[in-house]
């Protein structure tokens, strides 16, 4: 027989047909997508938190340091400092607020606003406060017993000799904020807390 003949008698095949996804491939495959795509947003939002709340933090930290640095400069250049001890054996004094005189002989008064979380800034005795750093409180730590805290204050004054200002303290905590802030960051931001103090010339000559 010849060739001819054996693939005229072979039998035909059937023609291949193209296999398609089947209703558990197709269930398996977007359930594996949703998972890779819940993954990567969880991720993203992590990352975007993390970014807001450390630029929150370095901005708030720049700014108070410069308001804090302005105050202790004009501290370190004032002259009739107050309040005074109401005892002349007293030689600390502690108070939300202190007032001085400038090199332009300018009374100025700063001034922590505890209920509005502001540290306020007076030129004048007439005169009207302005904010001079918001989102500011006080430095808190726990104390000995359980659910106490032990508060500081805003303003330390250290006199010597009577009336001699020798050192002024600030400590304030700042709670991070900026005009960019989210809903989402809420929580994550650390508050800064900054300690300073500053003598007057007067004590150094």
């Amino acid at each position: 027989m010849t060739r001819l003949h054996l693939q005229l008698h072979r039998a035909p095949r059937r023609a291949s047909r193209a296999r398609g996804f089947n209703l558990v491939e197709l269930l398996m495959a977007l359930g594996i997508s949703a998972a890779l795509l819940t993954a990567t947003m969880v991720s993203l939002n992590a990352c975007f938190i993390a970014y807001q709340a450390t630029t929150e933090e370095a901005s708030t930290h720049t700014v108070s340091r410069l308001v804090m640095h302005r105050v202790l400069t004009m501290i370190r250049t004032g002259a009739d400092f107050g309040p005074m001890p109401a005892n002349p054996l007293d030689k600390v004094v502690t108070s939300d607020y202190i007032e001085f005189v400038d090199h332009n002989d300018e009374y100025i008064r700063v001034t922590f606003d505890e209920v509005a979380g502001t540290l306020l800034y007076r030129v004048g005795e007439d005169g009207t406060d302005r904010v001079l750093l918001a989102g500011v409180r006080r430095t808190t730590t726990p104390g000995e017993a359980e659910g106490s805290e032990i508060d500081f204050p805003a303003f330390t004054l250290e006199y010597e000799k009577g009336t001699h200002l020798f050192r002024v303290s600030m400590d304030l905590t700042i709670e991070p904020d900026d005009n960019q802030s989210t809903k989402f960051d809420r929580g994550y931001m650390r508050p800064i807390r900054l300690v300073a103090s500053s003598m007057p010339r007067t004590t150094n000559w």
